[in-house]
């Protein structure tokens, strides 16, 4: 049997080729991506999502620490106080977990706070920089409202968040359903993946540093670059860390198309419409990555493969004549 030569030629040129060029590689749990330093060292590492990796969204309190019904101009500009307003219930959309605080639990005016905690499920980063550019979870947060005076009732279903680091904003699928009022039927929208909010403040690392693998000391080189909870394994591949990085995504703003989502989904009075436009910023974000990471061989040992590739087919073609 022969070995067709061109055949492993273009496999070398197609793995120099790849090396080359920047692109976005995404993870789910348990994938590894493989990103380059971005100091230029030319090491890589290879970078693992865990499980338990989670962002948990908190709605924006009240000024104060307890807010009725809006009335109160000291609880202006919270999101709690115009969901109290519209007597609306929050609760979250699994794998999500949440709920809301009061201080009466038998009354929905005294809500000052509500949360909705989502497992991450994947991340985007850049393999040329370490940089990581997207966010994604699953689940999320329903709100419910009955006919009021400051609304005719419905649902907006907000779930699968993706926070993208780069353009700072927040993408969610958006459903809801307005309810019938009198002879007129409920409307639904069903609006697929849409920019929900805008990120107005952004802390913690963001960015993978595989040269702190082969610093003196990696675990002070990881913690220095904002990792935390850091620790050195070893398994069958050789020497591996775990670690977390801990984000607050702050000030999320709701966009033109979130707002009608809200506004036409719970079919928003003019009432509604006044609390909910009050409203400055609908809250934040603390996320916590989980992942390991290890060095994974440089460039020039893949060419040494490539090399190896080819002599081993010139070998097996003198062997066939």
């Amino acid at each position: 049997m022969k070995f067709e030569m061109k055949s492993l030629v273009v496999a070398a040129a197609l793995v120099a080729a790849g090396a080359a060029n920047a692109a976005a590689v995404t993870g789910n749990v348990g994938q590894a991506v493989v990103v380059s330093d971005p100091a230029g060292s030319g090491r890589q590492a290879e970078l693992t999502l865990l499980t338990g990796s989670s962002g948990t969204l908190t709605f924006s309190n009240c000024d104060s620490s307890f807010c009725y019904d809006g009335s109160d101009p000291s609880t202006a500009g919270g999101l709690i106080s115009a969901l109290n307003a519209g007597q609306v219930t929050i609760e979250p959309v699994s794998p999500a977990t949440g709920g809301e605080l009061r201080q009466d639990e038998t009354d929905i005016l005294s809500r000052y706070s509500a949360f909705a905690s989502a497992p991450v499920t994947s991340v985007t980063a850049d393999d040329q920089t370490g940089q990581v550019l997207r966010v994604g979870s699953a689940g999320g947060a329903k709100q419910t409202g009955v006919r009021n005076s400051t609304l005719t009732g419905g649902f907006a279903s907000v779930t699968n968040l993706s926070f993208d680091l780069v353009n700072r904003t927040v993408s969610a699928t958006l459903f809801g359903v307005k309810s019938a009022v009198g002879t007129r039927p409920a409307v639904t929208y069903d609006l697929g993946t849409q920019t929900l909010w805008t990120i107005g403040t952004l802390t913690g690392p963001t960015t993978i540093p595989p040269s702190a693998l082969t610093a003196a000391d990696p675990v002070a080189a990881m913690s220095a670059a904002g990792f935390t909870n850091i620790q050195r394994l070893t398994d069958a591949r050789g020497v591996y860390y775990t670690a977390e990085a801990q984000n607050q995504i702050g000030d999320l703003r709701v966009t033109t198309a979130g707002f009608d989502f809200f506004k036409n989904s719970l079919g928003l009075t003019n009432a509604g419409i006044s609390a909910l436009t009050a409203v400055q910023s609908y809250g934040d974000v603390n996320s916590v990555l989980k992942f390991s990471v290890r060095e994974v061989p440089e460039p020039s040992t893949y060419a040494m493969m490539a090399i190896g590739l080819v002599g081993l087919g010139f070998a097996a073609r003198r062997r066939a004549k």
